[in-house]
């Protein structure tokens, strides 16, 4: 079964080999190279030279954008019918002067549909742009993924070409992996696991790729296996579409931007496709970047946000440290992010969404109740190093006894892909599955963006309800804590500070980062005036009045109680 599902072997006779049937290559391609981050209304005005696939373009951080001229074959009326591009850098399309959806080959996104049926008089003819940057999902490291960009890094793309979209072939992909990883997680104890195995091989026998007259028959063998439901105790599964976007690592400010801009575009794709598909996405400084770049994108995010789709989460400008910065840092964070949420959305969010950072204050609870949040997400403990951390849902108390329910997915990812090991993983891993029955699943390419795709989301709707499985549901996170929190008389509550015991030293190794983590600005780093007698140096560290209004932040020293120093603002 496996190697008649593999990318890699006898694709020439396997069902993986026929899910694109016909293609031609496309009318003409043409690109221009550039240093500069250009707009598109900029780059259409550029100079386009013809370009041919296989043609090297760069270095690491310029971008090369590319004009598509197409032509759909008359014969392929009737047909679904994809643009194929696959490309090492980091792609979006862009359509009628619009960003549609990203084009990245790490992120399992190398095909873009044209239509879904090519009717009789429809338009065949078009042109539509790809804006490539040359960079990666993680940046362009030298040798690894978490290194120094190499900047002589060239990139080229492999493949421009029209093809028919098989979509029957694909649904019987999904279906024969789903059943092998259902056969493997299961295992030989479970009667499952020898009914998916025996399904599988079923179908393979009665399929035949190159006889498409064959595959109703199969598809039929698969529907039976999971159209048999499970009972009422089987743990829930909330699914919800996710991409993790670093607002800084391994590339650029500038090129956040544009991730932010092919991920997103990327969701709404799917959310067109999938009413049912709910996306949830943080960080108030990225939605601002998208809407001075890609306003119509906005526009459209606003849009999917009233439907109930895109869903705004976490309250905060970024998705912050938890751990160094002071009370008063944190409090603006919020501050700040509810308000744009507020202004942007209609609504403030009320759930706090910090899946990745390096460990978690104990001031956080009082400051998120403070702020109008009553829920807390992150997964980031279960990388602990020595001790396990005995809970996934419960409540995390703060230092002034404030409250606020906590839950970490128990997959311990927020870049799930939606095979049968995670949605097993979930449940096995899950420390507090005697006390609810319901767990997060977030599914997406993460860390530098790309997000879900339609085969994601075609596994886990499969997935929804089969005897020996959790129910999986496409949900949204008021639904997952709406869950968690009627059965919030049996949780167990945390006292205190969430430590991560994982990348101790981060913010002492390095002088640099210590210097600057105390001065914004940059005026208080060791060598430049004041450094040693400022007396407002934590002050000033945790301030961002000057960066954010340009204002003076004043203060005045004065003597406290029993000689100590006293501060006022």
């Amino acid at each position: 079964g496996e190697k008649f599902v593999s990318p890699l072997y006898f694709t020439d006779c396997n069902l993986r080999g026929r899910l694109f049937r016909d293609s031609c290559p496309v009318t003409a391609l043409s690109s221009f190279q550039t240093p500069e981050r250009l707009s598109y209304q900029q780059a259409v005005q550029q100079e386009f030279r013809p370009a041919q696939i296989g043609d090297s373009f760069g270095p690491t951080w310029w971008t090369c954008w590319f004009r598509v001229e197409l032509t759909i074959p008359e014969a392929w009326v009737g047909q679904e019918v994809h643009l194929r591009w696959e490309s090492d850098g980091e792609g979006l399309l862009w359509r009628e002067g619009e960003p549609i959806q990203g084009l990245t080959t790490e992120g399992e996104k190398t095909s873009y549909v044209l239509t879904n049926r090519l009717e009789e008089g429809d338009p065949r003819s078009l042109t539509v742009y790809v804006e490539v940057a040359c960079n990666g999902l993680l940046g362009a490291g030298k040798g690894s993924m978490i290194a120094a960009p190499d900047p002589e890094k060239m990139f080229q793309v492999s493949r421009a070409e029209l093809a028919v979209f098989c979509r029957d072939v694909h649904r019987l992909l999904v279906d024969l992996e789903l059943l092998l990883g259902i056969a493997k997680g299961l295992g030989e104890d479970n009667q499952r696991s020898f009914q998916a195995l025996y399904t599988a091989n079923q179908m393979v026998n009665v399929c035949d790729p190159a006889q498409p007259q064959t595959f109703p028959v199969a598809q039929a063998l698969a529907s039976r296996f999971f159209g048999q439901r499970g009972g009422e105790s089987q743990h829930t599964i909330h699914a919800m579409g996710h991409c993790h976007i670093d607002t800084a690592w391994l590339w650029p400010f500038k090129e956040t931007v544009r991730k932010c801009a092919r991920s997103w575009a990327t969701a709404v794709q799917l959310m067109e496709q999938n009413p049912d598909f709910i996306f949830a996405c943080s960080q108030a400084q990225q939605f601002q970047w998208v809407k001075n770049h890609y306003p119509g994108l906005h526009a459209r995010l606003q849009e999917f946000a009233c439907r109930g789709q895109f869903v705004p989460v976490g309250g905060t400008w970024v998705e912050m440290d938890g751990n160094l910065p002071s009370g008063e840092a944190m409090v603006r964070q919020f501050l700040q992010g509810q308000n744009f949420f507020l202004q942007e959305f209609g609504k403030m969010c009320s759930e706090f969404w910090l899946p990745d950072t390096f460990g978690y204050s104990a001031q956080l609870p009082q400051i998120m109740r403070s702020c109008g949040i009553r829920r807390f997400l992150t997964q980031k403990l279960s990388w602990n190093l020595v001790n396990s951390f005995p809970h996934h849902t419960f409540f995390w108390e703060g230092l002034d006894g404030s409250r606020v329910l906590a839950h970490f997915p128990p997959g311990d990812s927020y870049g799930m892909q939606g095979s049968v090991e995670e949605v097993l993983k979930t449940v096995v891993n899950n420390r507090d599955k005697g006390r609810t029955n319901h767990s997060a699943f977030l599914f997406g390419f993460g860390d530098g963006g790309g997000g879900p795709t339609q085969t994601m989301l075609d596994r886990l709707k499969r997935l929804h309800n089969t005897d020996g499985l959790p129910r999986v549901q496409l949900s949204s996170p008021g639904r997952l804590f709406s869950a968690l929190e009627s059965h919030s008389g049996q949780l167990c509550t945390w006292v205190g500070e969430l430590f991560l015991e994982l990348h101790n030293g981060t913010y002492t190794t390095q002088a640099q980062v210590r210097c600057w983590s105390l001065s914004p600005a940059g005026s208080m780093c060791p060598g430049s005036a004041g450094a040693e007698s400022s007396p407002d140096l934590g002050e000033r560290g945790s301030c961002s009045r000057e960066a954010l209004r340009g204002e003076k932040y004043q203060s005045r020293v004065g003597q406290g109680p029993g000689g100590g120093r006293a501060e006022y603002s």
